[in-house]
């Protein structure tokens, strides 16, 4: 077994690289905890969603060029082609080809009509000047009701997320878990894999000085 300067040499790893990393295993214990409180469709706001009415199909189609992507939609129960080409991401009305322009007004309406909630709300624009704290999106609406969830609704009117006052800390929290502060995104940077090789060495060097510790026994 362990002789007793190779104990000494264990135990001394083991302290020291439990203490450096012992804040970060405080974290990741108190987030996981709180990435697994509340249910992930109640923190995503999926529970405060509504399904669209059926839609019945447009007439035709008006001709396009260099499209990327067609998708057939609906806005507020009317038909729409959505459509993304060179010009970005944009909308035109089934039956005429018209194009369609997202405004506050109609952004309100969407949110209204494709969550349940209720109540007065607050409308502002998204765009790259005033972006979302917790919306990846640079462009569209936000519809922010009285009790703090937000809806957000981009170019093609459809609700791109719906964030609730839980989301918004479990998203906090999650940020801690992979030691991504900022985007919220990286879950293999270098600092999450240097504290979780330190936290595996403090795994490691217990285990050896429990074993050590019964086989004495």
């Amino acid at each position: 077994m362990l002789s007793p300067r190779a104990t000494r040499t264990v135990r001394w790893l083991h302290l020291w690289t439990g203490v450096i990393v012992g804040i970060q295993i405080i974290l990741w214990v108190a987030s996981g905890l709180v990435m697994v409180i509340r249910p992930l469709d109640e923190v995503r706001g999926t529970t405060l969603r509504r399904d669209p009415p059926a839609l019945s199909l447009p007439v035709g189609l008006p001709p396009l060029v260099g499209v990327e992507k067609l998708e057939l939609g609906q806005l507020l129960g009317k038909p729409v082609w959505k459509v993304t080409d060179g010009q970005g991401k944009r909308l035109l009305d089934a039956a005429t080809g018209e194009p369609i322009t997202i405004t506050a007004v109609s952004a309100e309406a969407i949110a209204r009509a494709g969550t349940t909630l209720r109540g007065p709300v607050t409308v502002r624009e998204v765009s790259p000047a005033a972006p979302a704290s917790d919306w990846r999106e640079t462009k569209g609406f936000a519809v922010e009701f009285a009790d703090d969830v937000r809806v957000y609704v981009n170019v093609q009117g459809e609700i791109g997320a719906v964030r609730t006052p839980w989301w918004r800390f479990y998203d906090l929290f999650w940020g801690l878990h992979i030691l991504d502060w900022q985007d919220r995104e990286d879950t293999h940077g270098p600092l999450i894999i240097a504290a979780t090789l330190m936290a595996l060495g403090v795994v490691l060097t217990g285990a050896l000085l429990t074993i050590r510790h019964f086989w004495r026994r």
